[in-house]
């Protein structure tokens, strides 16, 4: 039996990413929930194969905007309760972090992030990430370091990339998962960012893209294949 990883998105991307089409290649069960449409989250019973919270334009500060979050949180909660895998990327790992207790906002300065990075692993983070590695980020809010997990990665403009909470549960503020194709439709559809302190034109975007993606799709196939294991049992 090929047990479900649900994955709850936040918006609408042109494909789907790099991880679902991973998982579905590996023949995991993978079902796309998607709340910011209405849909319902799913009942958990504890045997599922794990949750991938995906990004988005929403913010865990700005509630009353999408109030459909909360019930997220929530979610998210039981699926840590339930002791099963779970990952969060940009937004989802802002709502981990804030169920952890950490502040989540802004930069200071009003600085973003819209491009290619580079990925600083802590010691803890070495046996999850290279130490030599460039990550695709895109957000303008972040977290701090919630306390009692372990810190993972730094970075250059938010300086907090990646915890791990507990046995199952990972944050990662970075996108492993967007394909070219995607990149394309966050470049039309979210121009207006590009030009804010901290981001790169869309020129060092598509370098970016064409030196560093290869490597960071093999790492995210990887660390997929790792966290949540094989599809059947």
């Amino acid at each position: 039996m090929n047990r479900t990883i649900y994955v709850i998105e936040h918006w609408e991307p042109v494909e789907p990413d790099f991880g679902r089409q991973h998982l579905v290649a590996r023949g995991h069960d993978v079902r796309v929930v998607d709340p910011w449409r209405g849909e319902p989250l799913p009942e958990l019973t504890g045997d599922e194969g794990g949750v991938l919270l995906m990004g988005g334009p929403q913010y865990v500060t700005h509630l009353d905007e999408a109030p459909y979050l909360r019930d997220e949180l929530r979610f998210a909660e039981q699926v840590m309760e339930k002791d099963m895998p779970l990952v969060g990327i940009c937004l989802g790992s802002q709502i981990i972090a804030h169920l952890h207790g950490a502040r989540v906002d802004f930069h200071p300065e009003n600085h973003a992030t819209f491009g290619f990075y580079a990925l600083q692993p802590t010691e803890a983070g070495r046996a999850h990430f290279p130490e030599a590695m460039k990550v695709l980020a895109g957000n303008s809010q972040g977290w701090e370091m919630p306390r009692g997990v372990t810190p993972l990665a730094h970075g250059e403009v938010f300086p907090n990339q990646a915890f791990q909470a507990g046995d199952k549960t990972i944050a990662l503020q970075f996108h492993p998962e967007v394909t070219r194709a995607i990149l394309d439709q966050w470049q039309q559809d979210h121009g207006e960012t590009i030009g804010k302190p901290g981001t790169q034109s869309i020129e060092e975007q598509d370098a970016g893209f064409d030196a560093h993606d290869a490597a960071l799709k093999d790492w995210y196939a990887a660390f997929l294949d790792r966290w949540f294991g094989p599809a059947a049992v």
